[in-house]
């Protein structure tokens, strides 16, 4: 092993068979305030049977957004769920969540393709501001008492939706490729167990 680090190896040195990893699907990454997932669950809970008619597939929806069946289920307790809540509050870099944006454009039907519009990554975290915005979840304000959401004033809620989070968006219809990448998306942080990946 070399202590010595070099950015890039001598053309002499270097194997140029040797080829790491790579991504499986392409990604955009968007910088949008929460506002923008709040506005998708309002939508939500106005015609929730709209959603469910149109991902009749999805196990499940957070903020508005299908889950599908093999993603894992919902692991937060609800001291993480605070914690995530409290990170918004203080401003830390709240990372990104992933979302697949492909839909088959190809008929007019009302429901549409497997795994259309999926949240892949982030439900833990966008279940956690879901149950916040629902008074199910109660934060400490600065005197170190518990809080829900609908005891703010406007101010404090513009602040807190006006928290950038980073949304991060393939676009595949490609059922294997988004398994792969939902198992990635844990890997060097917390490996997903053998029974919570996609791809076994």
């Amino acid at each position: 092993m070399t202590t010595i680090f070099q950015r890039y190896a001598d053309d002499e040195t270097s194997d140029l068979s040797i080829q790491m990893p790579q991504r499986t699907l392409a990604t955009t990454i968007s910088h949008y305030p929460i506002d923008v997932l709040a506005s998708n669950l309002e939508k939500y809970l106005v015609d929730p049977s709209s959603a469910h008619d149109q991902h009749p597939w999805a196990a499940r929806f957070i903020m508005g957004m299908p889950v599908p069946r093999w993603a894992r289920g919902l692991e937060w307790n609800v001291g993480q769920k605070s914690r995530f809540i409290s990170a918004v509050w203080s401003g830390a870099d709240l990372g990104s969540y992933l979302s697949n944006e492909w839909c088959d454009s190809s008929g007019a039907r009302s429901s549409l393709d497997e795994n259309s519009e999926i949240l892949i990554d982030g439900q833990q975290r966008l279940h956690s501001l879901e149950e916040y915005f629902l008074d199910r979840l109660a934060v400490p304000d600065t005197q170190g008492q518990p809080r829900i959401w609908s005891e703010l004033g406007n101010g404090e809620r513009k602040r807190f939706l006006s928290t950038i989070f980073a949304n991060a968006r393939v676009s595949s219809g490609d059922e294997v490729a988004l398994r792969k990448t939902y198992d990635l998306c844990a890997m060097g942080v917390m490996s997903r167990s053998m029974d919570q990946r996609a791809v076994r």
